[in-house]
């Protein structure tokens, strides 16, 4: 299995920076584009244009990369389909669709697979859909020739949904495809853009371990805290690495349904309000309540604006009047947890501060290795020196020095005491924290180097490290855009289909970006408890013949989300291991009967992220046998 030697927690003028790793298959960087084999390399979410639409023009739409989707999907709306042809010029929409369906599917040598402009050219068809301005609300109207009609299978529906499909360019960092784009409603999804194989294929790959991947070298460096202003209105800004979605400090919030608008009082940092209305993107649902999300104008320096989705909400008791989430960050942002007001200074790239300088990247969950001791991470906008939390420990005196004690896990699970020479006391508040030396495996180098102790709170359960800001000499960097960056795989190649090993078998799968959580086929589901712990029984089975029975623990349920006018789909989920190549790891699978598709398992994104970069048009790039 041929590996790409990447680094992309500390990017440089290369990608590579793991000295470990040897470099097989070249891998660049351009300005902004990351590209292997002439092809684009792309996150799981990228940013989207529409550049041929005047009113669109140089407007993101999130787009989510998804090798599983055969084709690509745009929300839209007040989507109507006519005809010139006088055979089909008293029809439309839907019936349009169905007696151009019928009459192609006549053909019985041509595959639905093969459907093309030309296949439709005789109908003379026309699509007129509207695309909403994300930032002023207004529809932008757009006329197009209906290229084919796209046939969705519902797993709720015997019949196919018919949606039209226009041909229009998108572009992606910079490389412009005209491509099939189906219209569809998508107000029930996250991302109003889905690119599928009709834009991928002989043009990017996909790695689904990273969200932005192609914002990362224009990103950014700001500080744990910055000032920016909406509307001549300062705000103080603080940055939140667990919540996704930002917030702003809003009062008097009303919304308008009708009109699809939000009049709100925007209060700033000096109290001073000013009432704004703006167009409602849609309602968000936050810890059991409705917020409004829309896009606000923010003003970063003299000389930038960008527009940034937030839901509003009263923040009264917060020193900060916009909480910045994740999707945010990682679109446009890397945060320097040493720093402070670099907006003010004038924010450099990640790109520049990486070529003078050798930060400590990390994402917002890692893990790490100290004294041969697995534990789990997390970065701090407010610890400056590196500390370890453990559930207690003790200081003893042995002659003139003072010692430490405390317990962590080993790798069998079984508590050990470890007794470390204090080299000195850190005063902490009401606090003091002994200071020791540790070894530290780090991005394939052990290290040698100090932390303190403290003790876990009383909300925390197992024994953690905290990445103070003094971890390394020119900081610690937060990246938002993937996580574990401190113990990322080599990278290598792989097809929209491979072989996979689950539990002893060997079949085909399909690896598919889209999906969050791999899934496999099951059927006779029983769900039952044993000793308290819920427990499934199933099982699995295949085209290729293989037929195994499970009995498995519960280990979480997940509700999948629908087409509008659908119900959601309940999984239960269980752990299996899995191998792709040399790649193995056990992770989280939801099972559902798979029965009537043609792949009996898909490999999403827990798995995937762990190294694979996708191809969606070429398939067993590991091998077949």
């Amino acid at each position: 299995m041929k590996k790409i030697s990447l680094a992309l927690a500390i990017l440089s003028t290369s990608l590579f920076s793991h000295s470990s790793l040897a470099v097989e298959i070249p891998f660049t960087t351009q300005s902004p584009a990351y590209e292997l084999d002439d092809k684009l390399v792309l996150g799981r979410l990228e940013n989207v244009y529409l550049h041929d639409a005047e009113a669109l023009k140089g407007v993101p739409f999130v787009g989510k990369i998804d090798t599983g989707a055969d084709s690509t999907s745009m929300h839209a709306e007040n989507i109507h389909v006519s005809s010139t042809n006088p055979d089909y010029k008293d029809l439309k929409d839907h019936d349009l669709m169905a007696a151009m369906v019928k009459e192609v599917e006549k053909n019985k040598e041509l595959d639905y697979f093969d459907w093309d402009g030309a296949t439709f050219a005789p109908f003379k068809a026309t699509v007129t859909f509207t695309v909403q301005h994300p930032y002023s609300g207004e529809p932008v109207v757009i006329k197009e020739p209906l290229e084919r009609v796209a046939m969705i299978r519902s797993r709720t529906s015997s019949t196919p949904l018919l949606r039209p499909t226009v041909k229009i360019p998108m572009s992606i960092a910079g490389r412009q495809v005209k491509t099939d784009v189906n219209l569809t409603d998508r107000s029930n999804f996250s991302t109003p853009v889905l690119i599928g194989k009709t834009f991928l294929a002989d043009n990017a790959w996909v790695f689904a371990g990273y969200d932005y991947l192609q914002e990362q070298p224009k990103a950014k460096v700001v500080g744990k805290k910055e000032t920016v202003s909406i509307n001549d209105i300062p705000l103080n800004v603080s940055f939140s690495l667990k919540n996704s979605y930002s917030i702003l400090h809003a009062k008097n919030i009303d919304v308008d349904t009708k009109r699809d608008e939000v009049k709100f009082d925007m209060v700033g940092s000096d109290g001073k309000q000013k009432e704004m209305t703006l167009p409602l993107v849609r309602m968000l649902k936050v810890s059991g309540h409705k917020r409004p999300l829309v896009y606000v104008p923010v003003q970063l320096d003299s000389k930038t604006t960008q527009y940034w989705l937030v839901y509003l909400k009263d923040r009264s008791g917060s020193s900060s009047q916009l909480r910045v989430g994740t999707n945010t960050i990682s679109e446009s942002f890397m945060i320097d947890t040493g720093a402070e007001n670099l907006l003010g200074k004038g924010a450099k790239s990640f790109l520049s501060v990486a070529k003078s300088n050798q930060p400590l990247v990390v994402s917002p969950q890692e893990s790490l290795s100290l004294d041969g001791f697995k534990l789990d991470a997390e970065p701090s906008f407010a610890v400056k020196t590196p500390l370890l939390k453990v559930a207690s420990f003790e200081v003893t005196d042995k002659g003139k020095d003072e010692f430490v004690e405390y317990f962590l896990r080993n790798s069998d699970g079984e508590q050990q005491k470890i007794t470390k020479k204090i080299q000195k006391n850190l005063r902490v508040g009401d606090t003091v924290r002994p200071v020791v030396l540790g070894q530290f495996a780090l991005e394939g180098e052990v290290r040698e180097q100090e932390f303190a102790i403290d003790v876990l709170d009383s909300d925390e359960k197992r024994p953690y490290f905290v990445l103070g800001q003094k971890m390394v000499k020119d900081g610690v960097f937060v990246n938002t855009r993937a996580d574990h960056l401190l113990q990322a795989d080599p990278l290598f190649k792989a097809g929209h289909i491979e072989i996979a090993q689950v539990e002893g078998m060997r079949f085909p799968a399909k690896l598919d970006t889209g999906a969050d959580v791999s899934s496999m086929n099951a059927v006779n589901i029983k769900r039952f408890k044993k000793d308290g712990q819920d427990m499934v029984t199933f099982t699995y089975q295949n085209s290729q013949g293989d037929k195994q029975e499970f009995t498995k623990p519960v280990i979480d349920v997940m509700r999948i989300k629908a087409k509008k006018g659908e119900k959601p789909n309940i999984r239960p989920v269980v752990e299996m291991t899995v191998k792709l190549g040399d790649l193995e790891r056990r992770v989280k699978v939801n099972l559902q009967d798979r029965s009537r598709f043609e792949y009996s398992m898909i490999l999403g994104k827990n798995f995937l992220k762990h190294g694979a970069v996708v191809s969606s048009d070429e398939n067993y790039l590991l091998g077949k046998d």
